[in-house]
């Protein structure tokens, strides 16, 4: 059984970057792609690239899995994924400079049913939560998996993912949920919106092209700063971040300990394939082109 397993959403993505500013009651034109996507997947895919061995669970509409699995496939990820009546998730990026809006229909992400996820953690390993897997879910549900990942000697590491979301579930309620981790990886906007620096054994702060740096619950802090690069789209670094991170964690064999040496070359290889991800389009390492719509 893989040692990293990835548990989230799965999302088409059509980035859209105008050229010039968006005229309003017009036409402007603008670069569309579609690309695959959806943050827990793009981390999956970064994390098999950097060489761990990744599995993944997600939930796309019925007429899609066949399509998602062969997807995963090309990038070393063994997808188990559930099915919905629901049409498979679906965001439109619109990337305008260092700046990113997206319009999210979260289609069938929102019926992953985390309970039927325990025959697939893994022993002495490492389960990411996708803060979007946990929408919509019981604190019940949540803390079953999580202590069923304790319960084999397994990590938890949790992405918060979005503050606008985070803020329509319910900050307090949200970081009850978030409390229950080992290892968080909040961005600096969501990091100040949950108050969780030092609440959990590792809390990992993103700050975009500015670098990483790592919290330890005992006040211990290193940081990483970021890697010059020219920027062509921004969605998915942080994906890629944790993937990358991840991956440098799984192969550590002192990966429960999250000792300085290991924490420290985990973020120097997170910023790294961040900076990666921002010279592509789209949020998914891949030698495919993708498609223009």
């Amino acid at each position: 059984m893989p040692k990293l397993l990835v548990i989230g959403d799965v999302i088409d993505d059509i980035i859209v970057r105008p050229v010039g500013a968006i005229r309003p009651n017009t036409d402007t034109d603008a670069h569309i792609q579609k690309t695959l996507g959806g943050s827990a997947a793009n981390v999956a895919a970064w994390a098999a690239s950097a060489g761990a061995s990744v599995s993944f669970m997600g939930c796309v509409g019925r007429a899609d899995v066949d399509r998602n699995v062969q997807n995963f496939a090309k990038f070393d990820v063994d997808a188990r994924l559930q099915s919905s009546d629901r049409e498979t998730g679906a965001i439109v990026v619109l990337v305008e400079g260092q700046e990113r809006s997206m319009l999210t229909d979260r289609g069938a992400n929102q019926d992953l049913k985390l309970s039927s996820i325990h025959d697939e953690v893994p022993s002495d390993g490492i389960v990411y939560l996708s803060g979007y897997a946990l929408l919509g879910k019981t604190h019940e549900d949540v803390s079953a998996l999580v202590d069923h990942a304790h319960a084999l000697g397994s990590l938890v590491a949790i992405d918060p993912g979005s503050t606008g979301y985070i803020e329509d579930y319910g900050v307090a309620r949200y970081r009850d949920l978030l409390m229950r981790a080992d290892i968080l990886f909040p961005n600096q906007e969501e990091a100040e919106l949950l108050n969780v620096i030092g609440q959990v054994q590792l809390t990992v702060v993103t700050d975009g092209p500015r670098g990483a740096t790592a919290h330890w619950s005992d006040g211990k802090v290193v940081s990483e700063p970021g890697v010059e690069v020219r920027s062509i789209d921004p969605t998915g670094a942080g994906d890629a971040f944790c993937g990358a991170f991840l991956a440098s964690i799984a192969a550590s064999k002192s990966q429960f300990l999250l000792s300085t040496d290991v924490v420290t070359e985990a973020l120097a290889n997170g910023v790294n394939a961040g900076a990666r991800a921002v010279t592509l389009v789209g949020a998914r390492l891949t030698s495919e082109r993708p498609r223009s719509v």
